[in-house]
């Protein structure tokens, strides 16, 4: 039905990315925040989230599956840059920024801090990475979140 009344704006190609991006930090921090208030931890949404996670239909024990992945997810973010740091057959490791830290930054409402958005990632890697059977570690260096993903 067309509206005398309500006049949806035209977005562009950005401004539905910012949208997007926003909305996706939005849940995240929802999320660890509902957790908290409710006895969790960050840790326990972010196990649930990659337990949840589909990704039985991917090859198991394939170290660029899952970076791969994560650049696929991440590339959403206007900012979002990742860099293989080094590679081999058994572990690829690599280092990123840019994926919704700044809009975390801004959302004190919820009292959720940049390391524990960071952690909600690398716990919910930790169990999509056992699902792939590969191991996951990240460390925080910095501005860049440096990430190794191993075979077994």
């Amino acid at each position: 039905m067309k509206s005398d009344i309500v006049q949806f704006p035209k977005l562009t190609i950005e401004e539905k990315c910012n949208t997007a991006e926003s909305n996706l930090v939005y849940f995240i921090v929802c999320g660890i925040a509902y957790a908290k208030a409710t006895g969790g931890t960050a840790e326990d949404f972010s196990f649930f989230s990659g337990n949840i996670a589909n990704w039985e239909n991917s090859k198991k024990r394939e170290s660029k599956v899952m970076i791969e992945g994560i650049y696929r997810n991440k590339s959403q973010f206007k900012d979002f840059e990742i860099e293989i740091v080094r590679e081999s057959e058994d572990v690829i490791e690599a280092k990123m920024r840019g994926f919704g830290e700044d809009l975390v930054r801004k959302r004190r409402k919820q009292d959720i801090s940049v390391e524990e958005y960071l952690s909600f990632f690398g716990k919910k890697w930790e169990a999509i990475a056992k699902q792939l059977e590969l191991t996951y570690k990240q460390s925080l260096q910095g501005q860049w979140l440096h990430i190794s993903v191993t075979k077994g």
